[in-house]
């Protein structure tokens, strides 16, 4: 197959990659006059960025536990990526598992009732997808047991719930910028906030951070450049067939790096903003086409938002009514050349050795866990033509 559909992703133009490696060295502006543009764009008060989305996850976490150094648990939903547990296991601290909905991909309201309310830190959304989750519900929960509402936007920029960008719906949240995230940047990610208290906390974590080495930017640059080109579905084909480069592996490891966003990566965030909104109405576009064509599928079943949720989908997900249905939708999918995706490999509760960072002895959540065996996900973004689009309808008919 000499045509490949990668499963999410966002164009990024070498020329963009050249002009801000040449910014990143020349010009040696501060990170916070960098990124102005950013969180004004974003309406945040304060922006703060790091390497990773998992990083920014861990030194925020760090960072509430430094205002309530007697609270320990932090509530994450049950199926969510592997990151968000390893963070919170980074940083020493108790997971409790939250319920999912499978409707909404959001946690089930009943569960967020019955949160604990003994050592509750804080409670981290998910907004998988890029669909915002009910941020009220959220803080309401949150604010009950005294705790922080952590609003996990990775997969979620320029998405909004009645009108509020994700990421802001919470005390502080983050956006990531990986390969697969709305905008990639390869690597970095954001920490937004609006409480001048958490922001102290914070600025104080960031400026204890080291600094990527001059290796590593160079090493990053490569990236940059490879992902730039071999992202188009003409020769996405190639690293798609290399096993040892692990695309789309989802892995569990609290032994992550941690160190500022580097430069490169602030400029190049600079220049995709730009497109940000036109890459997300593409993505929605595309979404809305596949809904219409398989809602009447009776194999499968589709996670609508809620009226006033503006979704970015930078993947398009699907319940199928059985893990077989799901694994063969996937094996046709992708030997038709289209990047088809099981996503998650299984909630978190069923993590190898997650036992002991658990809250809980009864950790097992049964509809996080039914979810992992029947979720998929289409691409979405705006290397998807309009035979693709057809291609991925016939075959979920067929099916």
């Amino acid at each position: 197959m000499l045509r490949f559909v990668a499963p999410a992703g966002a164009p990024v133009e070498i020329s963009q990659i050249i002009r801000s490696a040449g910014a990143a060295i020349f010009n040696g502006r501060q990170s916070e006059e960098i990124l102005q543009p950013v969180a004004a764009f974003l309406k945040a008060r304060h922006m703060f960025g790091v390497c990773s989305g998992r990083a920014a996850l861990a030194l925020i976490l760090r960072s509430l536990h430094r205002l309530r150094p007697e609270n320990r648990v932090v509530a994450i939903p049950a199926y969510t990526c592997f990151t968000v547990p390893a963070a919170v296991v980074r940083t020493q601290l108790s997971i409790y598992p939250v319920e999912i909905e499978g409707e909404t991909l959001d946690c089930d309201r009943e569960a967020l009732e019955r949160l604990p309310g003994d050592r509750l830190l804080c409670v981290v959304s998910s907004n998988l997808f890029g669909l915002p989750n009910d941020g009220a519900r959220f803080r309401a929960a949150a604010r009950a047991r005294g705790a922080f509402f952590i609003d996990d936007a990775a997969q979620a920029l320029g998405a909004s719930r009645n009108g509020s960008p994700a990421g802001l719906l919470g005390d502080v949240g983050f956006y990531s910028f990986g390969r697969g995230k709305a905008l990639a940047a390869v690597e970095g990610a954001l920490i937004v906030t609006n409480s001048d208290d958490i922001a102290a906390g914070i600025r104080k974590e960031v400026c204890g951070l080291p600094s990527g080495s001059i290796f590593h930017s160079a090493w990053l640059l490569f990236q940059m450049l490879v992902y730039s080109v071999f992202l188009s579905p003409r020769l996405y084909w190639l690293p798609n067939s290399l096993p040892f480069l692990k695309l789309g592996l989802t892995e569990y490891d609290p032994g992550f790096p941690d160190f500022r966003m580097p430069g490169l990566v602030r400029e190049l965030l600079l220049r995709l903003m730009e497109k940000l909104e036109e890459f997300n109405r593409i993505r929605r576009q595309n979404a809305f086409a596949l809904a219409g064509a398989v809602e009447r599928n009776a194999s499968f079943t589709i996670p609508r938002p809620p009226a006033d949720c503006l979704p970015n989908y930078i993947r398009f997900p699907l319940i199928a009514r059985d893990e077989a249905t799901r694994d063969h939708a996937v094996r046709e999918l992708r030997a038709a050349g289209i990047g088809a995706s099981q996503f998650y490999p299984s909630a978190i509760c069923d993590i190898a050795g997650i036992g002991p960072h658990m809250a809980v002895r009864d950790f097992h959540r049964p509809k996080a866990e039914d979810l992992g065996r029947r979720l998929l996900t289409l691409p979405t973004h705006p290397y998807v033509q309009p035979g693709d689009l057809q291609t991925m309808i016939a075959i979920l008919r067929r099916l």
